[in-house]
């Protein structure tokens, strides 16, 4: 004959109401909703419950009057959600000090809802020194965030994000700089090109620890002024830095449009495509959207028609 602890029909029952109660067949109470939380298995659980593999922080610089860009911007990369399996790609908007009583309240109405913008310390410039305050500062802004890369990227450029994770996960995670090469190239003689250019100003990507060093360098610090561009490669240059370069032709280029020219800089749509610069208007923005399919998860409805319309490169 055996003999059963008193404790354990207890016991055994609680158990059986917990499971009960994680049940997805049970509806309950709001107060239980965290035990059914706990035991989803979409992707944005599982991502958020392991590290992941790459980890890229994109600054895109704007400035504050900007709202309609930034809110186009937002849905585009909203639709690319579940392209970059375990990295973590976070999107931010850059802009200099607000100089405007209506830009406190709407700026503000955009960080209660996205949390995804950044304001500098500085007045709203191109290239006096704007590009130097956004890669000093997020070395301290995200201390706590332990990103491989941070990268630069204008608004009128739109980034497949599953291709620049792509292009990044077996490159060097360290003195990395990266982007499409200035003056472009096609052939491989590649040491000389290199060391003799600059990435483009459209987008590029510096390894974790070049924010750092920029954060620290009087070389930076003291020559802010001039095409932002010219000015990061020659910080590299002459700290002799950034020597894991990569020149990423084709796949980086600027919005061919109606031009019957193709050149290095300027080309039409591929499939490969990491970054499309040059979209000026919401047509360019359009078109580029409809190349790469984003309005894709439109289903029929008795509410709207949209017509669709040729694609155009």
């Amino acid at each position: 004959m055996h003999h059963y602890s008193p404790i354990i029909l207890p016991l055994s029952l609680l158990a059986l109401t917990v499971l009960l109660m994680c049940t997805t067949e049970f509806r309950l109470p709001s107060f239980f909703s965290s035990c059914q939380t706990a035991i989803l298995t979409n992707n944005s659980v599982i991502r958020s419950m392991t590290k992941p593999g790459l980890r890229i922080l994109v600054g895109v610089l704007t400035t504050a009057d900007r709202y309609e860009r930034r809110q186009l911007i937002r849905l585009a990369y909203s639709q690319q959600h579940g392209t970059y399996h375990d990295a973590e790609v976070d999107v931010r908007f850059v802009f200099c000090s607000l100089s405007k009583e209506e830009q406190s309240v709407l700026v503000t109405l955009e960080i209660l809802q996205y949390n995804d913008i950044i304001i500098l310390n500085c007045t709203e410039n191109m290239n006096n020194g704007k590009t130097y305050e956004y890669f000093s500062s997020v070395p301290k802004l995200f201390s706590d965030r332990s990103y491989n890369y941070v990268m630069k990227c204008d608004d009128d450029t739109y980034l497949r994000i599953g291709n620049l994770v792509e292009s990044l996960r077996n490159k060097s995670r360290e003195d990395v700089y990266y982007g499409l090469v200035n003056p472009c190239f096609r052939a491989d003689d590649m040491d000389y090109k290199m060391n003799s250019s600059f990435m483009s100003g459209l987008g590029y990507v510096l390894s974790w620890d070049l924010a750092e060093w920029i954060a620290e360098s009087e070389i930076a610090q003291n020559n802010t002024d001039g095409p932002e561009d010219i000015m990061l490669a020659s910080w590299l240059n002459t700290a002799k830095k950034g020597r894991n370069r990569y020149h990423n032709f084709p796949g980086i280029y600027d919005y061919k449009g109606d031009s019957p020219d193709e050149t290095c800089y300027r080309h039409a749509f591929i499939p490969e495509t990491i970054a499309v610069h040059l979209l000026k208007g919401n047509l360019e923005w359009a078109r580029t959207l409809q190349y790469f399919n984003a309005t894709k998860g439109l289903k029929p409805s008795k509410l709207y028609h949209v017509p669709s319309w040729p694609i155009n490169q």
